[in-house]
């Protein structure tokens, strides 16, 4: 057994902590690459729309921070370690451990990620078809090439 995976790594919960691990790295080029360029114009609406839109994309960039944070602080406060595709990152040593952390970053990574997967992700995608719907190719918005 490698990295606590049977086989090939095909274990789901190996692939999931190596790219949690990964999003959270990107989560820091992505916040500056927002920062560092010009926001497109929102498309038509009302203020109400744009209201939701404004905090649903900060909900998705602070569940964007919070996942991967909670995940490490498990693997990590854990003593496990945090598994990166064929390498594992070392945990805290057995005098650092601290169970109450790792326990409580598993209870919040795992019900706000079910909150993200049941709500937020399927709200998000609505919105596009919402605005596709009408008309408006938001689509273009995201695209660095356009």
């Amino acid at each position: 057994r490698r990295h606590g995976c049977k086989g090939m790594c095909s274990s789901y919960m190996f692939w999931h902590k190596s790219m949690g691990l990964l999003m959270g790295i990107c989560f820091v080029p992505r916040v500056a690459v927002r920062l560092s360029n010009k926001v497109p114009k929102l498309p038509e609406g009302n203020a109400i729309e744009h209201a939701l839109a404004n905090l649903s994309h900060w909900t998705l960039y602070s569940l964007m921070l919070f996942m991967p944070l909670s995940g490490v602080a498990m693997g990590y406060f854990g003593g496990k370690g945090l598994p990166f595709f064929f390498t594992t990152i070392p945990g805290a040593t057995k005098e650092n451990k601290n169970g109450k952390i790792a326990k409580n970053a598993w209870y919040y990574h795992k019900n706000i990620g079910q909150v993200f997967e049941y709500f937020f992700v399927p709200l998000h995608v609505g919105a596009v078809g919402f605005h596709f719907l009408r008309g408006q190719n938001i689509l273009k918005r995201i695209n660095p090439f356009l």
